[in-house]
């Protein structure tokens, strides 16, 4: 189980239709069409998947169809951080009862009250989320949506000692090296990527993975980066990485989630829109990303 967060993981969108309630009938589709492509998993509840705009039954349910319609050979991570170990593990408890087939849970660090996320409050957090859940944890480092909140190397150290925590996603802009040098020559722990932008560094450094936001509508180009890496070597992969990391910055990087959906759409996938108050691409907006998109008749 240890060794199977590798590859690009789809940190997947919750579709929304026009009146702003989940939309299972889009996410089958989406999940469908992904399934037919080389990404490794999905992870689901995330800062793509607006998990904070979602209610307790309406995250429940977007797991429930991940869990029943993802392919076999996909992974599946579920989001299940709360800003309280209380709530964090109620939520837990009743994944578990549903045994539903998830192989990961994502918990994000809690960050409302961040001066007192001191490493104590950390490892004590996610010691009791780890010794509670029957799922493994991955740990989720995002300081750009966690208030800064950042888990520290010597906090990292000790949590990757637990036996119920199989890695970090690390989508912070510059801990991947103190990351790696903490923990990155253990071959039970793994330290992902949160961003393509930071994909060569974790893979260069020894790393297996990413969950990468683009793969929501570049699925098969992210996934290729991993075949390149493996199979040709660095002097093939860099060139293919510097295209899509530009064409990942010209697009769906712009615009954050509403970016990501509205990339998606123009892409053939059914995404929806953003709920408010974070607001969907101007007319002006989408002409520009559609021309961008399609740039010379071809996209990734």
């Amino acid at each position: 189980m240890k060794n199977s967060l590798e590859g690009i993981y789809i940190p997947a969108v919750t579709p929304f239709d026009d009146r702003e309630r989940v939309s299972g009938e889009m996410l089958v589709y989406n999940i469908e069409k992904w399934n037919q492509t080389d990404v490794s998993g999905y992870m689901c509840l995330g800062s793509n998947g607006e998990f904070r705009m979602l209610d307790e039954e309406e995250s429940l349910s977007v797991i429930k169809i991940f869990a029943r319609h993802r392919a076999e050979t996909k992974g599946l991570i579920a989001g299940v951080g709360r800003e309280s170990l209380y709530h964090t593990l109620r939520f837990i408890d009743r994944i578990q009862s549903m045994d539903l087939k998830v192989d990961y849970l994502s918990v994000l660090t809690p960050h409302y009250f961040k001066n007192a996320m001191t490493d104590k409050a950390l490892i004590e957090y996610f010691t009791a989320v780890a010794d509670f859940s029957r799922i493994p944890i991955l740990l989720y480092c995002a300081p750009g949506f966690a208030n800064t909140v950042c888990i520290s190397c010597e906090a990292l150290k000790a949590l990757a000692d637990h036996p119920n925590i199989h890695g970090i996603k690390d989508t912070s802009p510059d801990m991947m090296d103190a990351y790696m040098d903490a923990v990155g020559e253990r071959a039970d722990f793994q330290v992902m990527a949160g961003s393509v932008n930071t994909l060569h560094k974790c893979l260069k450094r020894g790393g297996k993975g990413a969950v990468v936001s683009a793969a929501n509508y570049f699925p098969q180009a992210c996934a290729r980066l991993i075949s390149l890496w493996r199979q040709a070597g660095e002097e093939d992969f860099l060139p293919y990485y510097h295209a899509l990391c530009g064409r990942i910055r010209q697009t769906g990087a712009r615009g954050g989630v509403a970016g990501v959906k509205a990339c998606m759409n123009l892409c053939g996938y059914q995404a929806g829109i953003p709920r408010k108050p974070v607001q969907p691409l101007s007319d002006g907006e989408m002409k520009e990303l559609r021309d961008t998109l399609f740039l010379d008749h071809l996209y990734f």
